[in-house]
């Protein structure tokens, strides 16, 4: 499949996420939501994870502001993931790029390198990814800490948590069970 780079302010977004990730999604897949909260540039992962956790969705979700897969823990989180065998495991990260592409989220088949940014050594993770471009990898990586807005961060991050809400809707319609019964009863 193709992948898609669709900006987070373009009203569609939400919808071509869901229909890129529809499709590729089930019941026995992960999300796993890559960055730190103690550094506003790289809190995208861990924000989304915290807003997908709150959705009820049936669907292990690794990394959130509380609990955050990070450089110094991504590899024991590797090791529970491949464990627990899933069909499809799903990435997100933020990532820095040129300034003009600052708010694109890209989502693609194949895994992301986590810290490829500013230059760490990290192991690859996920079968479909999604990347949000939150600065430019132009700027001094002082001034990108200092400089980043969390209101960037967050809006991404609600779209992105949208988008893959979105895509159990379409999943469900097409007969894929990924809300838990409780919440489809309305119980």
């Amino acid at each position: 499949m193709n992948p898609i780079e669709v900006h987070y302010k373009n009203s569609f977004a939400t919808i071509k996420i869901g229909h890129y990730l529809g499709s590729q999604m089930n019941n026995n897949s992960a999300i796993i939501c890559i960055g730190t909260d103690k550094c506003i540039v790289d809190s995208l992962g861990p924000l989304t994870g915290t807003m997908l956790s709150k959705e009820n969705l049936n669907i292990d979700i690794y990394g959130t502001l509380d609990k955050p897969v990070h450089a110094m823990n991504i590899s024991d989180y590797i090791k529970i993931i491949k464990r627990k065998n899933y069909d499809k495991i799903i990435a997100i990260d933020a990532c820095l790029s040129n300034k003009k592409n600052q708010g694109v989220i890209e989502v693609r088949e194949g895994p992301i390198t986590p810290g490829k940014g500013i230059g760490k050594i990290l192991p690859e993770i996920g079968d479909l990814s999604i990347i949000g471009v939150v600065d430019s990898s132009e700027r001094d990586f002082h001034d990108l800490v200092q400089d980043t807005r969390l209101s960037l961060i967050y809006e991404m991050s609600e779209i992105i948590c949208e988008g893959i809400v979105t895509s159990f809707k379409m999943g469900f319609a097409a007969g894929n069970d990924f809300r838990e019964q409780a919440s489809m009863s309305g119980i």
